[in-house]
């Protein structure tokens, strides 16, 4: 039998490694399933946790689903467009995103947190042909070890960008501009009238804790362009393309209008540094 890890042991699984890993492991066993995540089902088991409580975020549910499906599409089409890549996924966490691609066969796969993050991360999904970092995002040492590789990069950044604020935002492209200059990066970015407001989150106001507040939103994809001057917009979507159908009644109404759209609808995009 293997023996469970508890968050009161390993106090770095935090709430925003844990809902995601929750969500996609509920996912899976829906018949109806937008997400296909078994190494998350798997994961979950191996946590010892009381999950119950989120039942009631229906809407984080499949919005963390519908994220990661768009960003695994966004994510393989440029895998399409350029087979020799390299793929940095950074603030990973927990996410299986690599075995959930089907391991592509790029030139390289890194997943990149926290040193602290990725000995969790080994405890519950160990590499097999991809690797890990344990470094911080902006920490500039990573970007050397994938340029080193002389191939067209993509980064996929999936539930980080939120926690930081605009001008750390900012930073980071620049530096990303700097020393790999054409990346592509896969991102998602939360709507503004979510900012400073992360106590309404329906799955983070259940966790029982303060939970880390949301310090930048956007309202279009220009703004996160202006943080980058000479980049552009490859394409986006808004999450409820694939998410409307099983929102919460009075969401799905409001989603149904002008100012829904604009005002409560997370974006999906892809940008070229």
């Amino acid at each position: 039998m293997i023996e469970k890890i508890s968050p009161k042991d390993i106090t770095v699984l935090s709430s925003t490694m844990l809902i995601p890993l929750w969500a996609k492991a509920v996912e899976y066993e829906r018949p109806d399933a937008i997400l296909h995540d078994k190494e998350a089902a798997r994961m979950l088991d191996m946590i010892d946790y009381d999950f119950t409580p989120f039942a009631k975020a229906k809407a984080s549910q499949v919005g963390c689903c519908g994220r990661a499906r768009l960003l695994d599409e966004m994510a393989q089409r440029f895998i399409d467009e350029h087979p020799d890549a390299v793929v940095v996924q950074l603030g990973a966490g927990l996410d299986a995103r690599y075995e959930r691609m089907g391991r592509p066969n790029v030139t390289a796969w890194y997943d990149l947190d926290l040193p602290e993050v990725i000995d969790v991360r080994r405890m519950l999904l160990p590499e097999s042909s991809n690797h890990y970092l344990g470094v911080s995002m902006f920490d500039e040492s990573w970007t050397d070890t994938v340029a080193a590789h002389g191939k067209p990069v993509l980064l996929v950044i999936e539930g980080v960008l939120m926690y930081f604020e605009e001008a750390q935002v900012q930073a980071f492209f620049q530096m990303v501009q700097r020393k790999l200059p054409g990346t592509q990066i896969v991102l998602d970015a939360l709507f503004k009238k979510m900012v400073g407001r992360a106590q309404q989150h329906d799955a983070l106001r259940q966790m029982g804790e303060t939970p880390p507040e949301f310090r930048w939103g956007v309202g279009s994809a220009d703004d996160v362009l202006k943080l980058a001057p000479g980049s552009r917009l490859v394409e986006e979507i808004g999450l409820s393309s694939i998410c409307a159908p099983r929102y919460p009644f009075i969401l799905r109404l409001l989603l149904k209008t002008r100012w829904g759209r604009e005002n409560l609808d997370m974006r999906i995009m892809r940008i070229q540094l």
